[in-house]
């Protein structure tokens, strides 16, 4: 009985250690990551496009996970629960608002790009078109989450404080848990599916370089084929991602919801792991990005070396600045003339004619 206690214990402090691990790497590289793409993608002197707007959106997604939410986690998992009403009303609710930002976005870039192969001639769409499509996503995703806001309660008695989920009867539970599956996952992934099934379809009939319209209506005779071809690897590779990372996670409040005592026994053990995969995925879009996308690639290498090369400038001015002083106390032509004294050469004093 002890030892199964013991063991119980350690294994609880290797999942703290591990969670904690997990949250303080996402935080520092996806604050560091998703800041980064922001900055370059803003400061691009370049005229933006759509996708450079979708990457903004999505990063700004990631951020809201990091800053809003991570550092309540760590605090939980440092101190046990110590919650409030704000914690349960809006950072809870949050993680659901964050990741249906996310994954709204990923469908957004995919049917766009089908759009463009699909229809290249037609003229990219206005600011107006971009900022109203983006609010979209925004609303969506709080729309998705108003029901968690409603249901969320905060607990608070002598064995501690808890947020608790307070719905009229299970089967409200378990259709929200249906419906958070099929618009947070389902649903996006099957319209990812189509877009790219179309995409690959126009693209092995398509063998030619195509040319396109630009803003002001010139047509463009450059390859856009392949630049296509470079969006959609990356754009795969973050589906791909979004698809391993999230799908533990969905399965265990699945598990959960309609699995009965078995369930929730599996769930238990899917928790320990998909909590950590879901948190990690909101670092990882920065870093495929930044590793894919070559005008992000050369700008995180030039905003992560400027303060190298700010030292390197600081050092470089004072050895310069040590040179002149140099120079300028060297004695002139005439004070280098010098006598004899004793077999000795002495600049003390200047030679009168």
């Amino acid at each position: 009985m002890n030892d199964t206690s013991a063991n119980h214990t350690t294994s609880g402090a290797l999942q703290t250690t591990i969670n904690l691990a997990v949250y303080f790497i996402t935080f520092f590289v996806g604050l560091t990551g998703n800041l980064l793409v922001v900055v370059v993608i803003i400061r691009r002197k370049t005229r933006k496009r759509m996708n450079d707007f979708f990457v903004l959106n999505l990063s700004v997604s990631d951020l809201c996970l990091i800053i809003f939410c991570l550092p309540p986690l760590i605090y939980v998992e440092l101190m046990g629960f110590v919650g409030s009403r704000f914690y349960c009303k809006f950072v809870w609710p949050m993680v659901t608002v964050s990741y249906c930002s996310s994954i709204y976005t990923i469908t957004s870039m995919a049917c766009y790009r089908c759009r463009v192969l699909l229809h290249p001639f037609e003229l990219p769409p206005c600011k107006k078109t971009v900022l109203l499509w983006i609010s979209t996503i925004w609303f969506l995703s709080f729309m998705v989450a108003t029901p968690l806001i409603i249901a969320s309660k905060f607990r608070e008695d002598f064995h501690g404080s808890v947020c608790y989920e307070d719905w009229p009867s299970i089967s409200f539970k378990r259709g929200y848990t249906v419906a958070l599956f099929i618009l947070q996952y389902l649903l996006p992934l099957l319209t990812i599916t189509v877009a790219y099934i179309r995409i690959g379809i126009d693209l092995t009939r398509t063998k030619v370089r195509r040319a396109s319209v630009t803003k002001h209506g010139e047509v463009s005779a450059g390859g856009v084929r392949e630049e296509n071809i470079k969006i959609i690897k990356v754009l795969l590779t973050i589906v791909i991602l979004f698809a391993f990372c999230m799908l533990p996670v969905h399965l265990a409040w699945m598990s959960l919801d309609f699995g009965g005592k078995r369930g929730i026994e599996i769930s238990e053990i899917i928790f320990r792991f998909s909590d950590i995969l879901a948190i990690l995925h909101s670092c990882l879009n920065a870093v495929i990005y930044g590793a894919l996308t070559k005008h992000l690639r050369h700008g995180f290498v030039k905003y992560l070396l400027r303060p190298l090369s700010i030292c390197y400038e600081i050092r470089y001015d004072e050895s310069r600045t040590n040179s002149q002083r140099r120079r300028t106390n060297e004695p002139s032509g005439e004070e280098m003339e010098t006598f004899s004294f004793r077999g000795k050469s002495s600049f003390s004093r200047k030679t009168v004619v």
